[in-house]
């Protein structure tokens, strides 16, 4: 047999007596931490007296954007600016060019590329088989024999690399094919260069 009996349950009278007391804890709760901490509001003191109006001043001073704004960085770590040398900008046309040439046993050949002073370029090279190189470069004016190397192999199928022109004039490469079989270089370069060219065959 169930031994619930009906007059277990509270009354109408306390349950409303509950709700009473319930609503008054809360409205206490809400006049002495809750408007002092959030709004800054304080009609008792006591949020004064347990230190809560100083987060309402906090939340003032952070501004309604530090919580809307996604970028923003946790305190210490503001955002900054990359350092200036990161990007070099450049007015001139990009352009992507291709040269190949054919050096017999014991020859060699130039492929160049006219460039101004801190343009740049990026290049991969491939050869049939070995050949010693020099990268160098031209000022322009300068004499037959003066010149500045960059990158010198005695023995080098392929290359890749970016280069900044560090003066105006020419800069590229020379290839001697040391063998005694021919060799191909295959040249691709593509940047600011202002043209790629075959001194001897110009």
């Amino acid at each position: 047999m169930s031994s619930f009996q009906p007059q277990s349950l509270p009354s109408t009278q306390r349950l409303l007596k509950a709700t009473l007391i319930a609503f008054g804890a809360a409205g206490v709760i809400l006049v002495t931490t809750v408007l002092p901490a959030e709004y800054g509001i304080d009609p008792t003191g006591i949020g004064a007296r347990l230190g809560l109006d100083a987060l309402a001043e906090t939340a003032k001073a952070a501004g309604p954007s530090a919580a809307a704004d996604p970028v923003a960085e946790a305190p210490g770590q503001p955002l900054e600016p990359a350092e200036a040398n990161v990007v070099s900008k450049r007015a001139g046309a990009y352009r992507r060019d291709m040269q190949s040439l054919l050096l017999a046993p014991g020859e060699g050949a130039e492929i160049k590329a006219a460039m101004k002073s801190g343009d740049g370029l990026v290049f991969h090279w491939t050869a049939s088989g070995n050949v010693a190189v020099d990268m160098h470069g031209e000022r322009t004016g300068a004499a037959e024999d003066e010149y500045t190397s960059y990158w010198i192999e005695r023995s080098q199928r392929e290359a890749s690399g970016t280069f900044t022109a560090p003066f105006d004039g020419t800069h590229g490469w020379y290839w001697l094919n040391r063998g005694s079989e021919p060799v191909t270089v295959q040249l691709e370069v593509s940047g600011f260069q202002q043209e790629l060219f075959r001194p001897d065959h110009e």
